[in-house]
């Protein structure tokens, strides 16, 4: 044990030794035992010196009126400090920390002060006056005694009585607990650690113990507490999982969990929006959710058993939205989790929900009267499921893109959500499927991840592990802002979500195996900052059943569309690309152009005709139209590039580099050249070799930049090119839908691809 002076004053440690005797007076003893509950004690001495009194000051003939005057100027005084120690009193409830008022009376009133005082005046006053053996029957004494006795059974009952004895038992009972308390820590390993305060759960209880700087360190017994706590649990008779040691935010501090009450027999909580109420009392949790809310306000998926206070995460905050995950294994409760969190966002004013889903449909599709667009299905075995979810992917990365460049109109450092241009949340449940069978949703995740917050899109991705492999790629994990762990079946699952580098609780112990209980993890500070049970949004098996009421409530409420989203060729391009008519005519035109200006801007190839390659079947993940647009680029003679393919089919170089590199691992697409000089052409045509010795035919200059549709279309408008009829009204055509799109959108402005010095390759 260290020198270092213990920081309580309790006895009961091994080390205090034998307590010291103290010999007092009988009077120190006397005056210590009547200070230690003056309310009760002191008027005994008064009871038994006030008759003796009345009777000499009788027998010495003291002036009655001197009597009188004296007990009313004690009466007026009584009340005086009794008021003024009331108003004291209630200043200090009334500044203190909590806020709150007790409902027991801890001090007299000053009325019943002054009353006392007065019946104890006017008694000697007669007395004095009469003797206290006046007759007949000596009536002043025998008042007295009745008054005396009346007085302090009154006074034994009264609540600010009955409350300084409540008070003096707790602090006798908390100082043989810290005694006790002080037996055991050394007995579990804990020599030279102190008990500082207990506090009541509704679970069981938390105590705070503290040391000194020459002891052990309390992050390494936080961090190795398994056998401390396995020593402690054998000590009070608890099972295993029921202690649970935490550090504080200063050094030396512990703070121990003791758990007498088991969560796995404790009844489930339903969410306060559960339509019809499945229980007969109403929920205890109904003041946290209002009819409306806003994206900017925490989002409460579940309760502290400990305490009953809410636990919540933030989707959207004040500098944008932000990557929120959910992990645990099959049948933890994620499904609630993500069901709490579509609940919270339909009843946003300010947000819009997208929902994708690589697995499943029963959610998504109960919810989908009420999200902008729903996409699930097995992404595994479904073609067009896989299609249709790397197309939304893409418009999402554009929504993006397109939100960022109005930050400059506005002045705002990040997007406002508002009723009109609303937040938009991607709830992604079985994101491993997705990425592992959608070509590009990886990219497409980390740029979510890593691009979305200035734009108010939030992401919710929900999976059973969390490793880069299943979340898309390493700027998703790395731009997580909260992770709930639920249940997993290896502790070590759970220290994935910290990227290996801290040991996270396994939530398992705390629950004892029961589902939907979740630990909030915050990879920003590295430590779990709640724990507790997610709201059920129905009475089992009937979840869903529960949840189509509230959707079918909420339907009429609002638009749920997502006004800046843009434009989806899903389906192959046909079942949702035909309720767009402009979406329609582009992608036609699109495929018609390409081959048109390849075609024409080209010239003949030299010597004899090349074999034709087969018909190639366009892989999954490419949609059609835009497949036999790059399949259309690949077999000209001089191929493409990836800008060139890009501009043809209305992507970004990127997207378009993404599905030349799929038709390429396909077989379909071989590239010649490196770096920027590379060309891609169709597999089993000849392409171009080194030119042969001898005389070759003079080529035509190649054009210094590309030829957009728009410009070769205002060239022939304008007579400055003569092309063929079928080319002229497909080109006028395309000038129509130009003129439509600048009317209805007259901020945009057309961005032509600058020049560089691989120009001369293009065509």
């Amino acid at each position: 044990m260290s020198e270092w002076p213990r920081p309580c004053p309790i006895p009961g440690h091994p080390h205090d030794g034998e307590p010291m005797v103290i010999t007092e007076s009988a009077w120190t003893r006397l005056r210590r035992w009547h200070l230690h509950a003056p309310a009760e004690r002191l008027p005994l001495p008064a009871v038994l010196l006030t008759w003796p009194a009345a009777w000499m000051m009788h027998w010495l003939q003291v002036p009655v009126h001197a009597v009188a005057w004296t007990a009313a100027a004690v009466t007026v005084v009584t009340w005086l400090a009794w008021a003024r120690r009331n108003r004291r009193a209630r200043k200090a409830r009334e500044t203190c920390p909590d806020g709150q008022q007790t409902q027991v009376r801890d001090l007299f009133l000053p009325t019943e002060a002054a009353l006392v005082a007065a019946a104890w005046g006017g008694w000697l006053t007669a007395a004095v006056a009469f003797g206290p053996t006046a007759r007949p029957d000596r009536w002043p004494t025998l008042l007295y005694l009745a008054g005396a006795a009346g007085g302090y059974w009154w006074l034994r009952r009264h609540e600010a009585v009955q409350a300084a004895r409540q008070r003096r038992d707790d602090l006798a009972a908390e100082i043989a607990d810290k005694r006790l308390w002080h037996q055991i820590l050394p007995r579990i390993g804990l020599d030279g650690w102190h008990l500082q305060w207990r506090r009541i759960t509704n679970l069981g209880e938390e105590r705070l113990i503290t040391t000194s700087p020459e002891n052990a360190l309390a992050t390494r017994i936080a961090a190795s507490s398994g056998a401390i706590a396995e020593k402690l649990a054998h000590i009070l008779g608890l099972p295993y999982g029921r202690i649970d040691f935490t550090t504080t935010e200063f050094p030396g501090e512990l703070i121990i969990g003791i758990r007498t009450v088991d969560l796995a027999v404790r009844d489930a909580a339903y969410h306060p929006m559960t339509t019809p109420w499945p229980d007969a009392e109403p929920s205890p949790f109904a003041d946290w959710f209002g009819e409306t809310a806003s994206i900017r306000d925490r989002m409460i998926w579940g309760f502290s058993p400990e305490d009953g206070s809410p636990l919540d995460l933030t989707l959207v905050s004040e500098i944008g939205g932000r990557a929120v995950g959910v992990m645990g294994a099959t049948g933890s409760g994620k499904s609630n989790v993500l069901n709490d969190a579509r609940e919270f966002i339909t009843r946003c004013t300010d947000a819009r929900m997208v929902q994708l889903n690589g697995a499943h449909m029963g959610d998504e599709l109960t919810w989908e009267p009420l999200s902008a667009l729903t996409l699930c299905g097995p992404v595994a075995t479904d073609e067009q499921v896989r299609s249709n979810i790397g197309e939304a992917l893409a418009a999402l990365c554009l929504l993006v893109t397109n939100r960022s460049a109005t930050l400059a109109e506005t002045g705002h450092s990040t997007f406002q959500p508002t009723g009109d241009d609303p937040a938009v949340g991607i709830v992604i449940d079985e994101v491993d499927e997705i990425v592992a069978h959608v070509p590009g949703a990886g990219k497409a995740l980390d740029f979510l991840a890593s691009k979305q917050r200035k734009s108010a899109v939030f992401l919710l991705l929900a999976t059973q592990r969390f490793v880069i492999a299943a979340l898309g790629g390493g700027m998703v994990r790395a731009n997580m802002s909260e992770v709930l762990i639920g249940m997993v079946n290896r502790a070590t699952e759970s220290r994935h979500a910290s990227g290996a580098e801290k040991e996270i609780p396994d939530i398992r112990e705390y629950a004892r195996g029961a589902p939907g209980y979740f630990q909030r993890w915050d990879p920003h500070s590295g430590t779990v900052t709640g724990r507790g049970r997610a709201f059920l949004l129905g009475k089992p098996p009937d979840e869903l059943t529960y949840i189509k009421r509230l959707v079918t409530a909420r339907r009429p409420l609002r638009d749920w569309n997502i006004p800046d989203l843009p434009p989806l060729a899903l389906d192959g391009g046909q079942a949702a690309a035909a309720t767009d008519t402009t979406t329609q005519e582009i992608a036609g035109l699109r495929a018609k152009l390409a081959s048109i200006t390849q075609t024409a801007t080209q010239p003949p190839p030299a010597g004899p005709t090349a074999a034709q390659p087969p018909a190639a079947r366009i892989p999954p993940g490419i949609p059609p139209q835009i497949g036999q647009t790059l399949l259309a680029l690949l077999e000209a003679p001089e191929g493409t590039t990836a800008s060139a393919a890009g501009l043809a089919i209305g992507k970004s170089k990127t997207v378009a580099l993404e599905y030349l590199s799929l038709l390429r691992d396909r077989g379909i697409a071989i590239t010649a050249g490196g770096g920027r000089s590379t060309r891609w052409h169709r597999a089993g045509t000849a392409t171009p070799g080194p030119a042969r010795p001898g005389p070759a035919p003079e080529d035509p200059p190649p054009p210094a930049a590309y030829v957009t549709v728009e410009a070769l279309a205002d060239a022939v408008h304008d007579g400055l090119v003569d092309v063929d009829d079928d080319t002229r009204a497909v080109l006028e055509q395309a000038l129509q839908i130009r003129d439509r799109q600048r009317a209805g959108r007259p901020h945009l402005t057309v961005v032509h691809p600058p020049e560089d010095d691989t120009a001369g390759h293009r065509t």
